[in-house]
């Protein structure tokens, strides 16, 4: 299920799992790379609303890379995409991308509270 959650200057669509379809946690081999991620992108935005964004772009790029559906802003997104997250898209599985996107939708989620 989708919820949108509407700020002064972006919409933002953050993916609300339920507990019925949750991920397997992140695995210890992916934490330090996702973690390292995050801190790098909300360093480099010039707000936290941007690296909100960035954060759940990404998040939302790789449930449509698990899915198959693609629309125009993945597309467009995949091409500017950073490349830990390509390599991620290349080379992870799916039952780990599935816990990247998790974690990085609920850092987008937590830098909207700020």
């Amino acid at each position: 299920m989708r919820s949108r959650l509407q700020f002064p200057s972006a919409v933002v669509t953050l993916e609300r799992m339920t507990s019925s379809s949750m991920p397997a946690p992140l695995p210890p081999s992916l934490r330090g790379i996702v973690s390292d991620y995050i801190d790098a992108t909300t360093t480099a935005a010039a707000t936290t609303t941007d690296a909100a964004l960035v954060l759940d772009d990404d998040a939302h790029l790789i449930s449509a890379h698990l899915s198959g559906e693609w629309d125009d802003d993945d597309r467009a997104h995949r091409e500017k995409a950073h490349q830990t997250i390509v390599t991620l898209l290349d080379t992870a599985s799916p039952e780990d991308l599935s816990a990247v996107s998790t974690e990085l939708a609920g850092a987008a989620e937590i830098l909207m509270t700020r």
